[in-house]
């Protein structure tokens, strides 16, 4: 599948406990997919386990084999562009897909993120639904 941008909705259920757990942690490791992120899904996926009264370091296993891209100015202006709406975080995790500058596939599991997603050109998959 070569680069996959993790947002949220996917990545955070490779951690929580989900029925589909198992499975997306297998798709994350299969040796077609290099994992990319925003510096951003640290911070979420942190949040949620403080949250949830979880120990950060049970985030290790997803962080560690995420590439994680940094939030710039660039980034910044490019999801103030972005001029379908959708939520603040979600435009940062897509101008941070666009601006990688190679095929990247978006994998959501967000419906109104996948459809700005592709509206902006960019490939999508869900591999929360998919078998």
């Amino acid at each position: 599948m070569g680069i996959v941008y993790l947002d949220s909705s996917v990545a955070l259920r490779t951690i929580l406990d989900v029925p589909e757990r198992l499975r997306l942690q297998d798709w994350i490791d299969a040796s077609d997919t290099n994992p990319v992120s925003s510096r951003l899904l640290r911070t979420e996926v942190i949040r949620v386990l403080r949250r949830d009264g979880r120990p950060v370091s049970d985030a290790e296993p997803l962080l560690s084999r995420v590439g994680m891209f940094d939030i710039t100015r660039e980034t910044y202006a490019v999801a103030e562009s972005i001029e379908r709406h959708v939520r603040t975080l979600d435009a940062l995790h897509l101008a941070t897909a666009l601006l990688i500058g190679e095929s990247v596939t978006v994998a959501t599991h967000d419906v109104a993120m996948k459809a700005v997603a592709e509206h902006l050109g960019l490939r999508t998959v869900d591999p929360v639904t998919s078998e």
